[in-house]
């Protein structure tokens, strides 16, 4: 087991606030009995609990998601070869014990195994950890030439760079390590989230077209840890009604907190 884990996650603009991150850094809290620290990276600190260490974003602009890449410079927040870090989306419900973030240490890169059909990448990014500057090659491509790299991997909608695409770019001939398939989970696949309005699409749902407030989503109980909400449902949408063609999660209420 790794003995000590530098918890990271990313905060910036107005896609997530101060209390989300709060609510990420209590649930850290309650479920890693490993030694650790909390660290949100961040253009905006303010209402952050004072439990929570801040770092500043590197000073050049970067595109997108090209915020998440800096986790892998040479090195990351001061820290050395021998620390690792763990980046935790926010958007994320903790459900279980997360000590299996510090299983094989002989592991430089880990991430969670996306777990949707048509994912253009075998990572999910929303769960990783790393041994500091152990791939950093993958930063310093991309701070070269940001621009060059957004337009070659864009993102869904107005991401205008995808982290998950661009790390598949670099592992593109290389197999990935993955943590345990049971552990880390996505809410709109795995929780019996969606309701059987949703061949309709996403557009339906929109519109309100939906037979989500029928039923509600579940934990599938095969030992989870994470669920991301990864895409546009996100867990305080759920957390008292269906969102979209997505089922009310009672769950949510029980462990974000």
């Amino acid at each position: 087991m790794i003995k000590f884990l530098n918890i990271i996650c990313y905060k910036w603009g107005s896609k997530y606030t101060a209390k989300q991150v709060n609510i990420l850094h209590a649930s850290v809290g309650r479920n890693l009995s490993v030694p650790h620290k909390f660290i949100c990276i961040t253009d905006d600190p303010s209402g952050l609990d004072s439990e929570i260490a801040t770092a500043p974003f590197p000073k050049q602009s970067l595109i997108g998601n090209g915020p998440k890449i800096f986790t892998f410079s040479a090195d990351f927040l001061g820290l050395g070869p021998n620390d690792f870090v763990v980046s935790l989306d926010i958007d994320i419900v903790i459900v279980g014990s997360l000590d299996f973030l510090a299983q094989n240490p002989e592991l430089d890169f880990v991430i969670a195994k996306h777990r949707v059909a048509s994912a253009t990448s075998r990572g999910h990014g929303a769960v990783y950890r790393l041994r500091v500057g152990s791939h950093r090659h993958i930063w310093d491509s991309f701070a070269h030439d940001p621009e060059k790299w957004a337009e070659a991997y864009p993102g869904r909608k107005n991401n205008r760079f995808s982290e998950q695409r661009w790390l598949e770019h670099h592992f593109k001939d290389k197999e990935m390590d993955f943590f345990p398939a049971n552990k880390i989970l996505i809410y709109r696949t795995d929780c019996n989230s969606r309701s059987f309005s949703r061949i309709l699409g996403r557009k339906a749902g929109r519109l309100g077209i939906t037979a989500a407030f029928m039923g509600q989503a579940k934990l599938p109980g095969i030992g989870e840890s994470i669920v991301s909400f990864s895409g546009e449902t996100k867990p305080w949408d759920v957390i008292e009604r269906h969102h979209r063609h997505l089922k009310y999660a009672p769950f949510v209420a029980e462990f974000w907190y």
